[in-house]
């Protein structure tokens, strides 16, 4: 969020059905203010005012728009709809069965090196390890698509030099609510330096989003505190209150009078190899599936994509491949692999990592 807070959403200027209405009508054809004004049946003067808003953006630099030499305006970011976009959905699902076995196989094997990463938490739940590396995992078939299409596809394009892209679908009826975020706070609970993550998908909420100050957040200072265990005898009332807050919502758990931190914590300097044992997916795994995946989605990326904004074609990729979390997911708790939390929250998919 950081790069598109200080850089300038253009999406920021899309709050409004008129300008819904004008970038659909740009989606595949560049369209003069006449010809918008004339399908929408809004005086022009109108239009020509909210083109110039999509096309400027929030800085000037990125608009949903571009104006095109000729006068006319054209969509300025990869759209999917709905025909195209279930399309490339597909492409990835055919291959999900075998994408699925892979990585529980991949899991069954690995999974004393998991549990022999060095935690600081007293013991160590593998099913919060799992939770932990999924999108992860979920995610190098996606990437090592990409590389195909890289290198044999999209050799000769360039992605445009900018901070950010966004990008877009239209709704097959499915919501892909995924999301990775991170909060990081310094000097706090006795740490010099503390950063937190979490993942949220559809059987996982999310206990907290970017920009999260941890130095105003109670039941976070606890689970600090708790990781080599805190009496209950040595706690405030409001404390103990925020503390069984924490048990509820996963950041902690109880041994008699001792509470101790449940979400997965490591040191900020192993941290750096997290997802070191996830990365073996890389090698031997996915290689003949993936260019298949490639030269299919590369076929449908260059009919459905204008010329012009080739140069995102990743962003096409990423929503293809939208679907492949989930369906992990689903398949790893189908094989007692992964258990998800009650009520979608808990200490799944949700850790941080400390520096003295």
């Amino acid at each position: 969020m950081s790069h598109r807070a200080a850089w300038g959403d253009p999406r920021t200027t899309c709050n409004r059905t008129f300008s819904e209405h004008i970038l659909w009508l740009c989606r595949k054809k560049a369209m003069s203010a006449a010809e918008i004004a004339e399908q929408l049946n809004v005086p022009t003067m109108y239009v020509e005012e909210e083109l110039a808003i999509l096309t400027y953006g929030e800085n000037g630099s990125y608009g949903l728009l571009r104006k095109l030499e000729n006068g006319k305006y054209i969509i300025n970011f990869i759209l999917l709809d709905e025909d195209t976009m279930e399309k490339a959905t597909a492409i990835y699902t055919e291959h999900l069965p075998k994408i699925c076995d892979s990585i529980s196989d991949f899991v069954n094997e690995h999974k004393e090196e998991y549990l022999a990463f060095p935690y600081l938490n007293k013991k160590v739940d593998f099913n919060l390890i799992l939770w932990q590396q999924v999108t992860t995992m979920s995610y190098i078939f996606s990437e090592m698509v990409e590389d195909v299409l890289a290198e044999n596809y999209f050799a000769d394009t360039s992605a445009p030099d900018r901070p950010f892209s966004i990008f877009g679908h239209v709704s097959n009826g499915k919501t892909y609510g995924a999301g990775w975020d991170g909060a990081g706070a310094e000097n706090v609970c006795g740490f010099s330096k503390v950063h937190l993550e979490n993942i949220y998908i559809t059987r996982v909420k999310a206990h907290f989003h970017c920009g999260l100050n941890v130095g105003n957040d109670p039941q976070i200072q606890l689970a600090l505190r708790a990781i080599n265990g805190l009496d209950v005898n040595s706690m405030s009332e409001a404390e103990k209150e925020h503390a069984a807050k924490a048990i509820d919502c996963g950041y902690l758990y109880r041994e008699k009078d001792m509470l101790y931190t449940k979400i997965l914590v490591s040191t900020i300097k192993d941290s750096e190899r997290l997802f070191a044992i996830s990365s073996g997916l890389y090698k031997g795994y996915f290689h003949e599936e993936a260019k298949v995946v490639a030269k299919q989605l590369a076929a449908l990326i260059k009919q459905a994509v204008p010329d012009y904004l080739l140069g995102e074609w990743r962003l096409a990729n990423r929503l293809a491949d939208l679907p492949v979390l989930d369906a992990v997911v689903e398949a790893l708790i189908d094989r007692g692999l992964l258990t998800p939390p009650e009520d979608g929250i808990g200490a799944e998919g949700c850790w941080m990592s400390v520096e003295k």
